[in-house]
């Protein structure tokens, strides 16, 4: 195969027809191509026209002298990085001034050392190409290759402004697109196949990106940070075209994506943003189109999300609530509420569990429905997971100072396992009030179990050697169940109620419940139904062999005292007469 070496072309505008030919005659025998125009208005032409490697422009030439013509090729966007030398028999401070002022790279004064001019454009050429290298660092995201969030601030500041003269005709379009499986892609597999994975995506997103950029120069498309990429668009139909291009990523994206020896699962989460409705600059409408997309997938939407001032709304409600929650955990506004655990042999407790509740002032009272997601956004979900194994301890001692006694379940969120050290924070807990740790049950839901495993899997075992017992919460609810039941230490299923709900009149709840509870059996693991509100739920759970249940049927959450009250004589007898 034969190398091709790219030789540099040189354009030369000089309307002095002796100086032009010595000029294009020197540099060809430099080994560089030359293209020579006689004024400034062909040089203008040629350069728009066609790619050069450096402008030589004499400043004093009719109809557009070459001031006018290295401001003109500034201001073209793919020219203003051109290396433009200005040529004059004048080398006064005025006019080395204005020709500086006009953009200019280097000055070369008449008459012309024809023995150094191949040396300076060479030097000049040489430089051109490590300042390409070092813009291309500055403006390309290592990994993929594609323009960065520097670039795209540029790309949609530029769109915005030709938007902006164009009196309505064209639009803007900002389209954030998130990858979000790659995080646990690298928590499970590793940073490597995580990178792969992103890769992978990044090239989908790409070409989806071409074959909607039919007439070319009408989209780009950024990686902004991490696993965000962001599509910039600019057409008349700018959101009809942004439409249609996350109909067709969706699309692309419903297969799994082969990665090394992997298959990955990879959908977008998008959201949308548009000039001039919803902002009339780059740094709001990015905003606002990662707002829409934070809304998509909250509300794990699988179509692109488009800004409103509802969803801005619900973002700054949500901001704030945050901000509340994090002054509601310094100021001990958090209280715990029990819901009894019941065993169908015989109708006794088994135990309770500890569940959140929030009292604000001002506020009212909050579902932790609303404020436990955004905690799992932030580490606020550490202080949180720390203050309600501390409350449950105190509260078991309390009970047994009564004489009154049961186990408490807490749950522990997958970040505890990964940032934290959940077996140390129990020891220090359970010893600080004297209570053992063999009362707490360890609740982790599956979707929890998707981060680091083998961390989780330590932490569960160092839990059960302290003679907790582990629950899996929700359970076949989240990702690859069977998997976890072989690898983890577990103790007992909470059936999740999306499957109790119609378990005596649907056949599929019913046939998932029975092969839960049969494998169960199996594995020597008891099982509680969650979400029992009814006596038909009730006596299909009892009749098929379930060990325990929760639910309304029998009792919603309540303060401690009324678990003592409705308990603790009752228990206290039971456990006199075994």
């Amino acid at each position: 195969m034969t190398l091709r070496i790219k030789i540099p072309t040189v354009l030369i505008a000089d309307d002095d027809e002796i100086s032009r030919l010595l000029l294009a005659e020197t540099l060809e025998q430099a080994g560089l191509r030359v293209v020579a125009v006689a004024d400034g208005s062909a040089a203008l032409v040629a350069a728009l026209e066609q790619e050069f490697s450096v402008a030589l422009l004499d400043v004093n030439m009719p109809q557009v002298d070459g001031y006018e013509v290295c401001r003109a090729l500034r201001a073209a966007p793919d020219r203003k990085h051109l290396p433009i030398v200005m040529i004059t028999g004048r080398d006064d401070a005025t006019s080395i001034a204005r020709a500086f002022d006009a953009g200019a790279t280097d000055f070369i004064s008449k008459p012309v050392n024809w023995t150094l001019l191949p040396h300076r454009i060479h030097y000049i050429l040489r430089n051109a190409e490590t300042d390409k290298r070092l813009r291309h660092l500055a403006y390309h995201d290592e990994l993929t290759g594609l323009p960065n969030s520097q670039a795209l601030l540029d790309l949609a500041a530029d769109a915005i402004a030709e938007a902006a003269v164009s009196g309505g005709v064209e639009g803007v379009a900002l389209v954030q697109v998130d990858v979000e499986a790659c995080s646990r892609i690298r928590a499970m597999f590793g940073p490597d196949a995580g990178d792969q994975a992103l890769l992978a995506f990044a090239h989908i997103l790409r070409q989806c990106v071409t074959t909607a950029d039919a007439d070319g120069g009408r989209m780009s498309v950024a990686r902004v940070d991490g696993d965000r990429f962001v599509v910039c668009l600019r057409d008349p139909s700018a959101q009809a075209r942004a439409a249609a291009l996350s109909v067709a990523l969706s699309a692309a994206l419903e297969e799994p994506v082969r990665c090394a020896e992997h298959h990955f699962f990879l959908p977008p989460k998008l959201g949308m943003s548009f000039f001039p409705q919803h902002g009339g600059d780059v740094k709001t409408l990015l905003t606002h189109a990662a707002t829409a997309k934070h809304h998509a997938s909250m509300t794990e939407s699988r179509t692109a999300v488009i800004y409103s001032d509802e969803i801005g709304a619900q973002a700054r409600q949500r901001l704030a609530l945050g901000a509340a929650l994090r002054k509601a955990v310094r100021a001990e506004q958090l209280t715990l509420y029990f819901q009894p655990k019941i065993r169908l042999a015989d109708n006794s407790l088994a135990g309770v569990e500890a569940l959140l509740r929030w009292f604000d002032p001002e506020l009212g009272e909050i579902s932790p429905a609303r404020f436990i997601p955004l905690a799992e956004e932030s580490d606020l979900i550490l202080d949180i997971g720390h203050w309600v194994v501390e409350a449950a301890c105190r509260q078991l001692n309390n009970w047994q100072s009564e004489g009154f006694e049961t186990s408490i379940a807490v749950n522990v969120s997958g970040k505890e396992f990964v940032h934290g050290d959940p077996a140390k924070l129990v020891t220090s807990a359970t010893s600080a009030v004297g209570v053992k740790p063999t009362s707490i049950v360890v609740e982790i839901t599956e979707s929890s179990l998707i981060g680091d495993l083998s961390r989780v899997q330590s932490g569960l075992h160092a839990l059960r050697s302290l003679g907790c017992k582990v629950a899996v919460d929700d359970f076949g609810t989240g990702y690859s169940s069977l998997t976890y039941l072989k690898k983890l230490p577990l103790d007992e299923l909470k059936l999740d109620q999306s499957f109790i709900k119609d378990v005596d009149s649907d056949y599929a709840d019913a046939a998932i419940c029975i092969a839960v509870l049969s494998l169960a059996r199996d594995l020597g693991l008891s099982v509680t139904a969650e979400g029992v509100e009814t006596g038909a739920q009730f006596q299909w759970l009892r009749e098929h062999g379930c060990n325990n249940v929760q639910g309304y049927f029998f009792a919603r959450p309540m303060p401690a005292q009324e678990i003592l009250r409705r308990y603790g004589a009752s228990e206290r007898e039971r456990k006199r007469r075994a």
